[in-house]
């Protein structure tokens, strides 16, 4: 049996033409949908799991490799299939080590299966995130050796991998808030759009645990924030602190 093409099937049937439309309006038509909802795609992919009783045909490392293999297909969808089947399925399952898989998901990256802010924040926070709270900082510290990585989807992931972990700070382990000030002193060089606002967002996030921390951060890399990257940065700062750095901004441009 072609396990993909029974999932396309299944996705397709259930596609809606008008969030089609929407959602490739949204990403500027730089990815193709077919129009689902992410509800729709976890209640199809567990459907197509459990019906054709994949957990007993295939092995984790099968299970794996068709779950890695759905990223390589047309539709966002499919894509997000392939998080699902990752975070749902083989995460909790125990099926994912990062010690040999964060090369795999690397590979993603470089061989351009994720290649737009959707797929790669979904990616990050359904898959990376996860998956450091289950495995540790050495597993943290290895994504955040990504923030060196030619690829900006992969250079962005190195912080959003963080996001939902940042608020708690140095309680995810010693030396966490350090560790995300020195992937963001990387990736704040970068003036890609998407480099700047993945910044923007881990460092606005980090500032519920920090604030003093990032607010001298965001002083001492002042001229290397765009104006978007800056506004994300400072969001939940009070508003003084906000309009001073704002102004600094303008000062140096």
């Amino acid at each position: 049996m072609n396990y993909i093409e029974e999932l396309q099937e299944r996705l397709l049937i259930k596609g809606n033409p008008e969030l089609q439309e929407w959602w490739e309006a949204y990403l500027k038509h730089e990815a193709k949908f077919l129009g689902l909802r992410m509800l729709d795609i976890q209640s199809i992919l567990h459907k197509w799991y459990f019906e054709l009783r994949l957990d007993s045909e295939l092995s984790f490392e099968e299970q794996k490799e068709l779950a890695l293999s759905l990223f390589r297909e047309e539709y966002s969808e499919e894509k997000i299939a392939g998080i699902v089947f990752l975070r749902e399925i083989l995460l909790p399952a125990g099926a994912i080590d990062w010690h040999t898989d964060l090369p795999r998901f690397a590979e993603l990256f470089t061989e351009g299966w994720i290649s737009d802010w959707n797929i790669c924040d979904w990616f990050c926070v359904k898959v990376l995130g996860p998956l450091v709270e289950q495995q540790g900082e050495d597993c943290a510290r290895a994504i955040s050796e990504w923030r060196k990585a030619s690829n900006m989807w992969q250079q962005r992931a190195a912080g959003v991998a963080f996001v939902n972990l940042a608020p708690k700070g140095n309680d995810n382990f010693p030396g966490f808030v350090d560790m995300l000030l020195e992937i963001c002193t990387e990736t704040v060089r970068h003036q890609e759009r998407f480099s700047q606002t993945g910044t923007g967002w881990v460092l606005r996030e980090l500032s519920n645990a920090d604030v003093k921390q990032v607010e001298i951060f965001i002083e001492s890399n002042i001229g290397h924030f765009s104006g978007e990257g800056l506004k994300k940065a400072i969001e939940k700062m009070p508003d003084e602190t906000q309009e001073r750095l704002k102004q600094a901004h303008k000062d140096c441009g």
